[in-house]
């Protein structure tokens, strides 16, 4: 947790006494995540993606098969925060959970100008309040689109994110920067879902 951040420190407090923090950490993380301000440097979606779905793989207590991720063929520069990529992923991720022998796939795809990135899994009626919100975010921030569907039925989201070819490239983190650290998104959207840090 960051010691300059009287929020994240007050949560560290409390966790060191032996508090659950992982309710409020998550308000936190939701917050910081809608409010992150566009990247000076871009994700590579491709690395990003695969190192959420390998996490999710080693984590979550789910029969085999349930998450499927189709990468696109080469590195995919956006200019997205990382945390928000993570919230809005997990969130609809959540939502794939909650829904017994639902099935997660995601599809990443590049044209010239663009990625489009289509989830589908889970439905409206599992869906966390915030997953909506965080998927118009994750495309306006970057000048994209999303289409989502509605209602209580099926669950898909087709992201077009446009590429940022000219912006340096962040270092993409490993999936033991997930699955080890108790407080990472993973563990703060999943509760209950993982294994690991928290176990």
């Amino acid at each position: 947790m960051l010691s300059d951040d009287p929020a994240r420190a007050a949560l560290a407090e409390h966790a060191a006494g032996g508090a659950q923090v992982l309710p409020q950490l998550r308000l936190l993380c939701l917050a910081e995540a809608i409010s992150a301000p566009a990247p000076t440097r871009a994700l590579d979606l491709n690395g990003e993606l695969n190192v959420l779905c390998t996490a999710l793989q080693e984590s979550v207590r789910r029969r085999p098969g349930w998450l499927y991720f189709a990468p696109a063929g080469q590195a995919v520069p956006v200019a997205l925060p990382r945390q928000l990529l993570q919230a809005a992923v997990l969130c609809w991720t959540h939502a794939v959970l909650a829904e017994t022998g639902s099935r997660a796939v995601m599809h990443l795809d590049t044209t010239p100008a663009a990625a489009v990135l289509v989830l589908r899994g889970g439905t409206g009626r599992n869906l966390p309040a915030d997953t909506r919100a965080l998927l118009l975010r994750l495309a306006a921030i970057c000048g994209g689109s999303v289409v989502q569907t509605g209602g209580s039925g099926p669950f898909t989201a087709a992201l077009r994110l446009p590429l940022h070819s000219g912006l340096p490239v962040r270092e993409t983190p490993s999936p033991a920067d997930l699955l080890y650290d108790r407080y990472s998104a993973l563990q703060v959207f999943l509760p209950g879902y993982c294994t690991g840090a928290n176990e």
